[in-house]
């Protein structure tokens, strides 16, 4: 998918390692999502496709539908600002998206976030329990906007060790960050995200 392009390939392996099926899809170009247990949207471009996106409304009401009958939702970067309400770009026009997180992602000309970060979790989610410490990066222009309340559910980092924000927008099972993980500073990413998958094939059966 052009919009959702970027993904670590070991975080997919280390996924398909532990037991999954990495099933692609696309939320610029289909109408349905497949039959899955767990949603992993990376990172990408979704400003440059911002309007396709928001024309899509089938994919932005099956993702809603999805998070509220409790389906798990890991977000990375662009995959993240999708689930705002709203994406604003460099033109100032504002594009409807998911809806899942309240406010705005808006375009920057200037402002590059960029660098290595250290994430430790600081609330239960579907990464894994508080304390837990993974590796990744960051790299955007974009910054959230015109919401009246967000919850965190973790801490970041830079390279030196120097605090540097908050990250980890929480919804229920639904989580979207600003940084890039990579699986393989702490395989527990994996096994934690796999869990809750199992957990929601378990619940659908009860139902």
């Amino acid at each position: 998918d052009p919009a959702f392009c970027f993904y670590y390939p070991e975080n997919l392996e280390l996924l398909e390692s532990e037991g999954a099926s990495v099933i692609r899809f696309s939320p610029l170009h289909d109408q349905v999502l497949p039959d899955v247990e767990l949603l992993y949207l990376g990172g990408g471009y979704p400003e440059l496709h911002a309007e396709a996106l928001a024309r899509n409304h089938r994919m932005r009401t099956a993702i809603r539908e999805f998070a509220r009958r409790g389906g798990p939702i890991y977000a990375e970067c662009g995959g993240m600002m999708y689930l705002m309400e709203a994406i604003r770009d460099l033109e100032g026009k504002v594009h409807d998206m998911v809806g899942l997180f309240p406010g705005e992602a808006v375009m920057r000309r200037s402002g590059l976030v960029m660098g290595y970060r250290e994430l430790e979790v600081t609330t239960p989610c579907v990464l894994g329990s508080p304390g837990l410490k993974a590796r990744g990066h960051e790299f955007h222009y974009s910054c959230l906007k015109n919401h009246p309340s967000l919850e965190f559910a973790c801490m970041v980092t830079d390279a030196e060790g120097r605090r540097k924000d908050q990250d980890g927008l929480l919804r229920g099972n639904v989580l979207g960050l600003y940084t890039h993980l990579h699986f393989a500073s702490q395989p527990q990413l994996a096994r934690s995200l796999l869990a809750c998958a199992r957990e929601r094939k378990v619940g659908r059966k009860e139902d």
